[in-house]
C-alpha cells in the first residue's frame, strides 16, 4: 500500500535524514516547501501524515485538519518548551516531538498508522455498529460523523476522542483516560491539550443541535442529551 509521508522542512540535511530513516520501512517521501505545497499534495496524492519542522515555519495546522481528517500531523520542534505562537500547532498535532527526537519514537507513530489504514481499506472493520447517541451518529467504517442529517467536520483525533466517549456516554472519561485511548504512548500530552479538543468538539457539534458534551469538573467529560452550559467552563 502507498503510504506517503510529506516532510514540511528548509533543512536539507534533516530532509535527506529522515527520508532516509522512513524509506527503510517502506514510506514513501517526499518534501513539501511551503504551505500551498502542503494543500496541493495532501489533496492530489495519498499522504497520510505530515512530518512539519518547527524551525521552518510557525504553521497554523487547524485549517488543515478541518479540510483533511484523514491526515495526521506530526510536529518536529528544537527545543523542550515551545516559543511563543506554537501552543495552537502543539495542541492542534497528533505527536509532538523536541530535539534531539528519538527516530524510533516517529517510526512507531507512523507504523500505527499504516496498519490502522491497511485495516480500513481492507474493510475489516465493516461488520461494526454504528455508534449513537441522541441526534449523533458516528460511522468508523466511513471515518464520518452526522447530527441531525449534516456532516460533522472533525479531525482524526478528535474522531478517537468522540468515539472513545460514545463506546460510554453516560460513564465520565477523565483526561487521563482520553489521553491513554486516543494520543500514541510516546506523545507528551498535557490535560488542558484535552479540553482544547473538546472545545473544538463541542462547536463542531453545536452547529447542528444542543450541546451533547458533559463537563465534569476536576474529573473529566461524558455525553449528556442536553448538557448545561454551567457545565463546561474550561471549554
Amino acid at each position: 500500500m502507498d503510504f506517503r509521508i510529506l516532510i514540511y522542512s528548509r533543512d536539507a540535511q534533516l530532509f535527506l535524514l529522515l527520508q532516509h530513516v522512513l524509506a527503510t520501512e517502506g514510506f514513501v517521501v517526499s518534501l513539501a516547501g511551503g504551505a500551498n505545497d502542503i494543500l496541493k499534495l495532501v489533496f492530489n496524492d495519498r499522504v497520510r501524515a505530515v512530518v512539519i519542522d518547527g524551525s521552518a515555519t510557525r504553521l497554523d495546522l487547524y485549517p488543515f485538519r478541518a479540510k483533511h481528517p484523514h491526515v495526521s500531523f506530526i510536529l518536529l520542534l528544537n527545543q523542550p518548551v515551545p516559543p511563543r505562537g506554537f501552543g495552537s500547532a502543539m495542541a492542534d498535532a497528533d505527536l509532538v516531538l523536541t530535539r534531539p527526537f528519538d527516530p524510533s519514537l516517529l517510526i512507531q507513530f507512523l507504523r500505527r498508522l499504516r496498519v490502522e489504514a491497511v485495516v480500513t481499506k481492507r474493510g475489516t472493520r465493516s461488520a461494526e455498529t454504528p455508534l449513537r447517541f441522541a441526534d449523533l451518529e458516528m460511522n468508523s467504517t466511513t471515518v464520518k460523523v452526522r447530527r441531525n442529517g449534516h456532516e460533522v467536520p472533525l479531525t482524526a483525533l478528535q474522531f478517537r476522542l468522540l468515539r472513545h466517549l460514545l463506546k460510554d456516554p453516560e460513564v465520565v472519561q477523565s483526561r487521563d483516560a482520553l489521553i491513554a485511548a486516543c494520543w500514541s504512548r510516546e506523545a507528551e500530552v498535557e490535560p488542558r491539550t484535552v479540553d482544547i479538543h473538546m472545545g473544538h468538539i463541542r462547536r463542531a457539534l453545536k452547529k447542528y443541535g444542543p450541546d451533547l458534551i458533559r463537563t465534569v469538573r476536576s474529573h473529566g467529560y461524558a455525553l449528556a442529551a442536553e448538557a448545561s452550559p454551567d457545565n463546561h467552563p474550561l471549554t
